[in-house]
């Protein structure tokens, strides 16, 4: 539970857990791991709701291009939602209606109200203005078992954000005075999807997108950006040393680099890199 509008409802932050790992829907896309982390660690409910056939990867399969990096709205597209669909994906069912009783609410609200009542806070998002659960639910009813089949690659690392973690602050525009500053991270804010952290060197706290933070002492590569593959020891990695590549975006869930090589994209750790 967030927090509470007494004689209206409650608001809440959920997320789903398959086989151990959590999968949640942030300001920066959905993520995934197995510390809890967008509840501190600590949910105040736990509520089993079923066995599937279907496994977490698959998930992310289906509903990762419903819930792209920065489409996230408090009223209208909310973890709420990705939960909602998920458990449907994963189980033929719903998420209890008590988890997003204050965003069907708002839904209904005007936009001076829902200032009034987030003092100011909620601020729409026009990429998240035509979403539908009930859309995304219907598309993926028609998905057949290849579009959302688990890949054949699977990268075990620990994830680039989590509570305590060390982290380099890139890329902001707005403050980039605090850009290549050192941070931790203090905790995930559910209400904006947002991670918390506070910086070395100020000693204050504030929230960041995921895309702005990179895990400290990591070599900081942005979108676009041309870097060299190299260190790749086993047999099919070596024939890549050497070769450019262009970086698409950085994989927090897995703490690696997305590349495209050659036509083909390739997920690498930093320390295999070099900027050129």
């Amino acid at each position: 539970m967030l927090f509470t509008i007494p004689g209206i409802a409650s608001a809440y932050h959920t997320s789903v857990l398959v086989n151990g790992e959590e999968f949640f829907f942030s300001d920066s896309g959905i993520f995934s791991n197995r510390a809890l982390t967008s509840h501190q660690g600590e949910p105040s409910e736990l509520v089993y709701m079923g066995l599937s056939k279907r496994t977490g990867s698959q998930v992310l399969n289906a509903l990762t291009t419903h819930f792209r990096p920065g489409s996230y709205d408090l009223i209208k597209k909310n973890c709420n939602s990705f939960s909602d669909c998920a458990l449907h994906f994963l189980l033929q069912r719903r998420l209890p209606s008590k988890y997003s009783a204050m965003e069907t609410i708002g839904q209904r609200a005007s936009l001076d109200m829902l200032q009034r009542v987030t003092k100011g806070a909620y601020h729409p998002n026009e990429a998240a203005k035509d979403f539908s659960v009930e859309d995304v639910i219907s598309v993926v009813d028609q998905l057949g078992a290849e579009d959302f089949s688990s890949s054949s690659e699977c990268v075990k690392s620990r994830p680039a954000l989590f509570l305590g973690a060390q982290v380099t602050v890139m890329g902001l525009k707005g403050a980039s005075q605090l850009n290549g500053q050192g941070a931790r991270i203090v905790r995930y804010n559910a209400v904006n999807g947002r991670w918390e952290a506070q910086i070395n060197f100020l000693g204050e706290v504030k929230a960041f997108r995921a895309e702005n933070l990179r895990p400290a002492g990591e070599i900081v590569l942005e979108a676009g950006a041309r870097c060299r593959i190299h260190g790749l020891q086993s047999e099919s990695g070596q024939v890549l040393n050497g070769r450019e590549a262009e970086v698409l975006k950085y994989l927090h869930g897995v703490s690696r680099y997305e590349v495209l090589l050659e036509g083909a994209s390739k997920s690498l750790k930093a320390e295999n890199l070099q900027a050129i």
